[in-house]
Protein backbone atom coordinates (compact mmCIF):
# COMPACT_ATOMS: atom_id res chain seq x y z
CA UNK A 1 0.00 0.00 0.00
CA UNK A 2 2.90 2.13 0.83
CA UNK A 3 4.22 2.44 -2.90
CA UNK A 4 0.64 2.86 -4.37
CA UNK A 5 0.62 5.96 -1.95
CA UNK A 6 3.27 7.72 -2.99
CA UNK A 7 3.18 7.65 -6.99
CA UNK A 8 0.10 10.06 -5.89
CA UNK A 9 2.60 12.22 -4.09
CA UNK A 10 3.19 15.49 -6.22
CA UNK A 11 6.69 14.97 -6.62
CA UNK A 12 5.19 13.29 -10.10
CA UNK A 13 5.64 16.17 -12.67
CA UNK A 14 2.39 17.59 -13.93
CA UNK A 15 1.99 15.36 -17.37
CA UNK A 16 -0.96 13.61 -16.13
CA UNK A 17 -2.51 17.45 -15.05
CA UNK A 18 -1.40 18.66 -19.06
CA UNK A 19 -3.59 15.14 -20.30
CA UNK A 20 -6.20 16.80 -18.13
CA UNK A 21 -6.18 19.99 -19.29
CA UNK A 22 -5.50 18.97 -22.99
CA UNK A 23 -8.90 17.42 -22.36
CA UNK A 24 -10.84 19.89 -21.49
CA UNK A 25 -9.26 22.11 -23.75
CA UNK A 26 -10.20 19.85 -26.48
CA UNK A 27 -13.50 19.27 -25.28
CA UNK A 28 -13.03 15.11 -25.44
CA UNK A 29 -15.69 13.23 -24.17
CA UNK A 30 -15.12 10.51 -21.26
CA UNK A 31 -16.59 8.74 -24.11
CA UNK A 32 -13.87 9.21 -26.50
CA UNK A 33 -10.89 9.20 -23.60
CA UNK A 34 -10.54 8.64 -20.35
CA UNK A 35 -8.00 8.19 -17.25
CA UNK A 36 -8.28 4.68 -15.68
CA UNK A 37 -9.03 4.84 -12.16
CA UNK A 38 -7.53 2.97 -9.15
CA UNK A 39 -11.14 0.77 -9.76
CA UNK A 40 -9.83 -0.02 -13.23
CA UNK A 41 -7.07 -2.46 -12.24
CA UNK A 42 -4.88 -0.38 -14.15
CA UNK A 43 -1.99 -2.99 -12.26
CA UNK A 44 -3.59 -6.19 -13.71
CA UNK A 45 -3.67 -4.67 -17.05
CA UNK A 46 0.11 -3.58 -17.05
CA UNK A 47 0.85 -7.33 -16.22
CA UNK A 48 -1.12 -8.42 -18.99
CA UNK A 49 0.72 -6.34 -21.40
CA UNK A 50 3.86 -7.73 -19.87
CA UNK A 51 3.23 -10.92 -20.15
CA UNK A 52 1.75 -10.88 -23.37
CA UNK A 53 4.20 -8.67 -25.00
CA UNK A 54 7.36 -9.29 -23.53
CA UNK A 55 10.21 -11.41 -22.62
CA UNK A 56 10.63 -11.26 -18.95
CA UNK A 57 13.49 -11.92 -16.86
CA UNK A 58 12.86 -11.41 -13.47
CA UNK A 59 10.12 -12.68 -11.39
CA UNK A 60 9.05 -9.14 -10.06
CA UNK A 61 11.67 -6.31 -12.21
CA UNK A 62 9.58 -5.06 -15.37
CA UNK A 63 11.01 -3.52 -17.92
CA UNK A 64 10.22 0.60 -17.96
CA UNK A 65 10.92 0.27 -22.12
CA UNK A 66 8.42 -2.47 -23.35
CA UNK A 67 9.93 -1.87 -26.97
CA UNK A 68 13.66 -3.07 -26.15
CA UNK A 69 12.17 -6.60 -24.60
CA UNK A 70 9.60 -7.23 -27.31
CA UNK A 71 8.77 -11.21 -27.81
CA UNK A 72 6.23 -11.74 -30.34
CA UNK A 73 6.55 -9.93 -34.80
CA UNK A 74 7.92 -7.12 -34.15
CA UNK A 75 8.62 -4.05 -36.68
CA UNK A 76 9.55 -0.77 -36.45
CA UNK A 77 10.09 2.48 -38.75
CA UNK A 78 12.58 5.38 -37.91
CA UNK A 79 13.12 7.20 -41.35
CA UNK A 80 9.18 8.48 -41.49
CA UNK A 81 8.63 11.59 -43.66
CA UNK A 82 5.92 12.52 -40.95
CA UNK A 83 6.06 12.92 -37.04
CA UNK A 84 4.76 8.61 -35.82
CA UNK A 85 1.79 9.88 -34.04
CA UNK A 86 0.49 10.71 -37.72
CA UNK A 87 0.01 7.12 -39.10
CA UNK A 88 -1.25 6.08 -36.12
CA UNK A 89 -4.95 6.12 -37.42
CA UNK A 90 -3.48 4.21 -40.09
CA UNK A 91 -3.11 1.67 -38.48
CA UNK A 92 -6.03 1.11 -35.53
CA UNK A 93 -9.44 1.40 -36.37
CA UNK A 94 -11.63 4.81 -35.63
CA UNK A 95 -13.72 3.06 -33.83
CA UNK A 96 -11.67 0.63 -31.41
CA UNK A 97 -11.00 2.16 -28.02
CA UNK A 98 -7.42 1.02 -26.86
CA UNK A 99 -5.40 1.69 -23.96
CA UNK A 100 -3.01 4.37 -23.98
CA UNK A 101 -0.03 4.21 -21.58
CA UNK A 102 2.38 7.10 -21.39
CA UNK A 103 5.64 6.87 -19.46
CA UNK A 104 7.06 9.26 -17.00
CA UNK A 105 10.63 9.53 -15.93
CA UNK A 106 10.91 11.85 -12.71
CA UNK A 107 14.14 11.81 -10.14
CA UNK A 108 15.11 8.04 -11.63
CA UNK A 109 11.13 6.81 -11.02
CA UNK A 110 9.55 5.28 -13.76
CA UNK A 111 5.78 5.63 -13.79
CA UNK A 112 2.86 4.40 -16.31
CA UNK A 113 -0.37 6.27 -16.53
CA UNK A 114 -2.92 4.32 -18.11
CA UNK A 115 -5.98 5.83 -20.33
CA UNK A 116 -8.66 3.94 -22.51
CA UNK A 117 -9.94 5.92 -25.82
CA UNK A 118 -10.01 6.15 -29.42
CA UNK A 119 -7.33 6.93 -32.00
CA UNK A 120 -8.72 10.37 -33.02
CA UNK A 121 -8.44 11.75 -29.23
CA UNK A 122 -5.41 9.77 -28.67
CA UNK A 123 -3.72 11.46 -31.57
CA UNK A 124 -4.79 14.82 -30.41
CA UNK A 125 -3.89 14.47 -26.40
CA UNK A 126 -0.10 13.63 -28.35
CA UNK A 127 -0.40 16.55 -30.13
CA UNK A 128 -0.76 19.10 -27.13
CA UNK A 129 1.63 17.05 -24.45
CA UNK A 130 4.95 15.65 -24.07
CA UNK A 131 5.94 12.22 -23.48
CA UNK A 132 8.70 9.94 -22.80
CA UNK A 133 7.09 7.21 -24.17
CA UNK A 134 4.09 5.80 -25.54
CA UNK A 135 1.41 2.62 -25.72
CA UNK A 136 -0.83 2.21 -27.29
CA UNK A 137 -2.44 -1.06 -26.72
CA UNK A 138 -5.57 -3.22 -28.51
CA UNK A 139 -7.98 -3.72 -25.33
CA UNK A 140 -7.68 -7.78 -26.63
CA UNK A 141 -4.31 -7.29 -26.20
CA UNK A 142 -3.51 -8.63 -29.66
CA UNK A 143 -1.07 -6.05 -30.76
CA UNK A 144 0.62 -2.94 -28.87
CA UNK A 145 2.01 -0.03 -30.99
CA UNK A 146 5.15 2.29 -29.32
CA UNK A 147 6.33 5.37 -30.02
CA UNK A 148 9.57 5.68 -27.99
CA UNK A 149 12.37 8.55 -26.95
CA UNK A 150 13.51 8.47 -30.43
CA UNK A 151 10.75 8.95 -32.16
CA UNK A 152 10.63 5.54 -33.88
CA UNK A 153 7.29 3.84 -34.11
CA UNK A 154 7.10 0.02 -33.41
CA UNK A 155 4.49 -2.41 -33.80
CA UNK A 156 3.98 -6.10 -32.40
CA UNK A 157 1.85 -8.40 -32.17
CA UNK A 158 -0.94 -9.81 -34.23
CA UNK A 159 -1.21 -7.98 -37.83
CA UNK A 160 -0.11 -5.08 -36.35
CA UNK A 161 3.36 -5.59 -37.63
CA UNK A 162 2.49 -5.85 -41.16
CA UNK A 163 0.37 -3.43 -41.45
CA UNK A 164 3.45 -1.01 -40.30
CA UNK A 165 5.73 -3.12 -42.91
CA UNK A 166 2.11 -1.69 -45.59
CA UNK A 167 2.78 1.98 -44.70
CA UNK A 168 6.51 1.53 -45.06
CA UNK A 169 6.00 -0.11 -48.53
CA UNK A 170 3.62 2.39 -49.55
CA UNK A 171 5.60 5.41 -48.76
CA UNK A 172 8.88 3.62 -51.09
CA UNK A 173 6.62 3.19 -53.84
CA UNK A 174 5.57 6.50 -53.33
CA UNK A 175 8.62 8.13 -53.61
CA UNK A 176 10.28 5.65 -55.83
CA UNK A 177 12.50 4.20 -53.13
Amino acid sequence: MRKQRNLLRKNWSDLTAEISKAIADIGIPDTDFRSLSIHDNWKQIEEKIYQTFCTLTHPTQRPIWLWTNFKLDTFSLSNLHDRPELYLDKLVDKTETVWYVVNETINEGKKFWFYEGKIKSIKAIIDETWFDEIYIVSKKYEWLICINHHDILIATGNKMPDKLRKIELEYQEKNGK
